[in-house]
């Protein structure tokens, strides 16, 4: 039977940010991932409650960490990847913008490391999440 409506049938994502507060980064990282294809479908189950975290992490797709973030707040980030870890979840590490280089203690841990660019975000958490033979059309 030709399906009519596709779009019904996606998956939608879900996605820890890491972060410590709101700030222009998460705002713009936020932004950026509402302009995407519509056949990329997520939602933002980041808690950055002292309690709440462990289990949105637990039931997150994939972590997503802001590194412009990590020089003031290395150890809230640390604590988000070790469980993202323990979880076996993709940790999709974010370029600051301009930037190409990350600390090195993000780079180890990182599944994917990618720029502000969408259509790379987006390629990334996919990839990150369903392997290297993923594709998807954007």
């Amino acid at each position: 039977m030709l399906d009519l409506f596709p779009e019904d049938n996606i998956k939608k994502w879900r996605l820890f940010i890491s972060f410590p507060k709101a700030c222009d980064d998460y705002n713009t990282f936020i932004t950026r991932l509402e302009s995407a294809t519509e056949a990329f479908k997520w939602e933002d189950i980041t808690d950055i409650s002292e309690n709440g975290f462990a289990e949105a992490i637990a039931d997150c797709d994939a972590l997503i960490v802001l590194s412009g973030l990590w020089d003031e707040n290395k150890d809230l980030i640390n604590e988000h990847i070790r469980y993202a870890q323990t979880f076996d979840k993709a940790i999709i590490i974010i370029r600051p913008y301009g930037a190409e280089e990350i600390p090195e203690q993000l780079q180890d841990v990182a599944t994917k490391v990618v720029g502000w660019n969408t259509a790379c975000i987006v390629d990334a958490i996919l990839l990150s999440i369903n392997g290297d033979d993923y594709e998807f059309l954007m």
